[in-house]
């Protein structure tokens, strides 16, 4: 199953599509000292550089460089709030990236806190009522809940079959309550499909976004598209600001307003995605809710 680190991967592609960086390797483990040895001695390690080190597996630090001496750099570690790792032998160290690594998983992290509520979460659980007049059962909805998506009267044996039954939630204080809203002539259990929001409360580089944060394989996308229009946007106004001050934006390589017009080809597949996904939510589940839905004519 995609974690957090595959997202990430995969925003990269979104953003370095036709960019190359320069690249290093570790020669030795690093630890947290000041100092780190590198293979290549690529010429771009120099004073005043940044590195960026990690992988989509160990996570990813911001390294800024004060000296090198032929293979030894002398470095400031855990830049630009990322952490100082331990990293392995031959880890990649990316040359002055165009975007760290930290750079990109706070990015997907920020993208995934942000995913738009008609996109949800859903699971299926259990609940026995045991005599007609239990009309109400406590129920345990530990991640949150949206709605009611599904209810059926589970089979009490071979003759009975499985029938739609109505029910709602309701929250009294920090509990759940199952109520049924129609009568019922006997001891039933229902069977009830719920929404609720994504988990998001722990976001580290092996979280697993389909048995964690309980995203569809089908919409982990949509993260990187919103991550990497983000990020595309900051740069070009960082290069904004630049040329304001008189510095080169380096035009020969990449003209003025290219990363606004990538960053809204990516917005816009970000939308078109997340309706895409809203819409199957509604059609396997039979919501219908106007809001999602935008008016074509006017209504004034």
């Amino acid at each position: 199953m995609p974690t957090l680190g595959d997202l990430v991967v995969k925003t990269k592609r979104l953003l370095h599509s036709n960019t190359r960086t320069e690249l290093d390797k570790l020669n030795g483990a690093a630890g947290t000292s000041g100092t780190i040895t590198v293979e290549h001695q690529a010429p771009g390690i120099r004073a005043g550089s940044y590195l960026s080190i990690g992988s989509p597996t160990e996570g990813y630090e911001t390294i800024y460089v004060y000296s090198r001496s032929g293979a030894t750099v002398t470095v400031e570690r855990g830049m630009d709030g990322s952490s100082a790792f331990n990293f392995a032998d031959d880890t990649l160290v990316e040359v002055e990236p165009r975007f760290t690594g930290h750079q990109i998983v706070e990015a997907v992290k920020d993208a995934i806190h942000a995913l738009p509520e008609n996109l949800f979460a859903v699971d299926t659980d259990s609940a026995s009522f045991a005599a007609t007049d239990d009309r109400s059962v406590s129920i345990t909805l530990s991640n949150g809940f949206t709605r009611i998506l599904n209810a059926v009267r589970t089979a009490r044996d071979s003759e009975d079959r499985k029938l739609s039954v109505n029910v709602s939630v309701r929250k009294y204080s920090t509990d759940y309550y199952l109520i049924l809203q129609e009568f019922v002539e006997k001891a039933i259990t229902v069977e009830y499909t719920y929404a609720y929001p994504f988990v998001t409360g722990t976001l580290n580089i092996d979280t697993d976004i389909v048995s964690t944060v309980k995203m569809d394989t089908s919409m982990v996308d949509i993260p990187c598209l919103a991550a990497a229009s983000a990020l595309m946007m900051a740069d070009e106004s960082l290069r904004s600001d630049t040329h304001a001050m008189g510095a080169s934006r380096d035009e020969g390589v990449v003209a003025s307003g290219d990363r606004i017009r990538q960053s809204m080809v990516l917005r816009q597949k970000y939308e078109q995605r997340v309706s895409e996904e809203a819409r199957r939510l509604m059609a396997k589940w039979g919501i219908r809710d106007q809001s999602a839905t935008p008016s074509i004519f006017p209504t004034a």
